[in-house]
């Protein structure tokens, strides 16, 4: 018998009427393929072992009907239960996104859109996560609506809120993000080592959120993993509101419990130079790397000003990016870096590492919505940066 993947279960002493009755557990047009793909690995474990991985290592369900039946019974099966490396949770009808019929929706909601999660088998997959029957890496979760129920994040991540807190997981990389209008993407890298102790986001590293309200006592997310997650990294934080609409975060301005990050993003955002340097008030010596995108300061907030304080402020950046700016009431006035294309301006050896975007529209003026730089002299380089940033009124 071949050596195995000792992370693996080890599937022994398969017979036919195994692979036969562990094939029912697949979708109908999966289960011939599986059964001829067991019957040429025969004995041999390291191959039977890619079969199962291949067919059972991402596990889609809807929570419902026959698929709750059928991830009932994969748990029972010990030999083949720790395959699942990843759960995904959706509602299995094929959606059109360009259709306007809401008829086809099989996931249940209340009125404000949020799924009806005792109508699913939400409960009996919390029990099996907490029981460790089911130990996956990752659980993910797609929020699908028609045209005319478009997804909020924040309200279709509460699926998300009730497993992730009734399972008692722990989570190290967290996603909250918009995939279109109305899909929802959330996704918690897990750790097993870690499930059952409590530690809820105490140990999270990354986190990418979108959030649909300002920043304030009532979104669940922005506390948990703003002021709650000590170690957390890595931060990407946007908005589905309209990009005119300010968030003002007021409940983070005199925390003193935010954490020291190494890279920020923040996108669709409209924020004040303050509320900026307060979510990264802990991170002066940590931070390495920035990225704004499609972002409006407001409350007589400039861009110049900004970057000229994270220049000053945060000695120890190695990368910026900075894409499709602006300023002043409802974003009018948009940013340009034009004049950094030139040689003498940046020069040797700090342009090696800078890129530009540089966009020459036909009957209109030259402008550079995008700026990107990569290298030790980060710092030297966002000072010439800030003095080139023109904010201009948008045509």
């Amino acid at each position: 018998m071949s050596d195995f993947n000792p992370s693996q279960p080890a599937p022994r002493l398969v017979s036919a009427g195994m692979v036969d009755e562990w094939s029912y557990l697949l979708p109908g047009p999966d289960r011939s393929a599986f059964v001829a793909a067991c019957a040429e690995a025969e004995a041999d474990d390291r191959r039977l072992q890619a079969v199962l991985s291949r067919y059972f290592s991402t596990w889609k369900t809807s929570l419902m009907a026959d698929d709750l039946s059928r991830l009932q019974m994969l748990a029972t099966y010990v030999q083949i239960r720790d395959y699942i490396k990843v759960i995904c949770l959706e509602d299995d009808t094929e959606f059109e996104e360009t259709s306007p019929s809401e008829s086809s929706a099989i996931w249940p909601r209340h009125e404000d859109g949020q799924v009806v999660a005792e109508a699913l088998g939400v409960g009996l997959l919390k029990s099996m996560l907490a029981a460790r029957q089911l130990c996956p890496d990752r659980l993910e979760i797609r929020d699908k609506h028609t045209i005319r129920e478009r997804s909020d994040p924040e309200t279709a991540a509460i699926l998300a809120r009730n497993i992730l807190d009734g399972a008692d997981l722990a989570v190290t990389d967290f996603v909250l993000r918009k995939e279109s209008a109305m899909t929802t993407f959330i996704a918690a890298e897990l750790s097993t080592e870690h499930q059952g102790q409590g530690t809820k986001f105490s140990i999270l590293r990354k986190a990418e959120i979108c959030l649909s309200h300002n920043l304030n006592s009532n979104s669940y997310w922005a506390d948990q993993i703003l002021l709650h997650a000590p170690v957390l990294k890595e931060l990407s934080l946007s908005f589905s509101q309209p990009s005119h609409m300010p968030h003002t975060p007021s409940f983070i301005l005199h925390n003193t419990t935010l954490p020291a990050l190494e890279k920020l993003e923040i996108s669709m955002a409209s924020l004040s130079v303050p509320t900026i340097m307060t979510i990264l008030s802990k991170s002066k010596q940590s931070l390495t790397g920035i990225k704004f995108r499609l972002t409006t300061l407001v409350n007589n907030s400039t861009w110049a000003e900004l970057l000229n304080r994270i220049c000053n402020e945060f000695p120890n950046l190695t990368w910026f990016e900075l894409t499709n700016l602006s300023e002043g009431p409802n974003g009018g006035l948009r940013i340009t870096f034009l004049g950094l294309e030139k040689d003498s301006v940046v020069g040797e050896p700090y342009k090696n590492g800078l890129k530009l975007g540089l966009k020459s529209p036909v009957g209109g003026n030259k402008r550079i919505p995008w700026v990107e730089y990569g290298g030790p002299d980060a710092n030297h380089v966002l000072r010439i940066v800030a003095q080139y940033a023109v904010a201009k009124p948008v045509p």
